[in-house]
């Protein structure tokens, strides 16, 4: 099984209308709508869909945060019927790659609201770090990308 981050056409884009979190994770993430009306309102956030081969299973979305001039990943979704199958872990993976290819990017930042801790766990799991942080309720971590190649 290969993970893909494919960039949104219009297709991609009613396709990622499809996907939901458990109604239990709905708290955690905004909706796929809302994040591609964000991406839709400026030019600082860049959404994927994520594919396991053939077959669309989530949504991602990065941005240059004009707030304060760090890469985020905004977004990281696995649609709540292929959880707990390593989708979202190797679409982090991914991010992280083709972030490291970015100008600039030397490091990706994220939050999570507290109560995701499978979101936190993974995270850590892949080399983020919590940075002290809460920013609207959610703990910041941050990813040195000197390692990804």
């Amino acid at each position: 099984m290969t993970i893909t981050l494919r960039p949104l056409n219009d297709a991609e884009r009613a396709t990622m209308l499809e996907l939901h979190v458990a109604p239990a994770q709905q708290d955690f993430v905004a909706s796929n709508e809302e994040s591609i009306e964000e991406a839709d309102d400026g030019d600082h956030c860049v959404p994927f869909a994520i594919y396991a081969d053939d077959l669309p299973v989530g949504f991602t979305m990065y941005a240059l945060d004009p707030d304060d001039g760090n890469y985020w990943i905004y977004r990281l979704m696995i649609d709540q019927r292929y959880q707990r199958l390593g989708y979202g872990r190797k679409a982090l993976l991914e991010m992280l790659k083709l972030m490291a290819t970015l100008p600039g990017c030397g490091h990706v930042t994220l939050s999570v609201v507290p109560e995701n801790e499978m979101a936190m766990a993974l995270y850590r799991e892949v080399g983020f770090r919590a940075t002290g942080e809460i920013i609207g309720g959610e703990v910041v971590f941050r990813h040195d990308l000197s390692a990804i190649g």
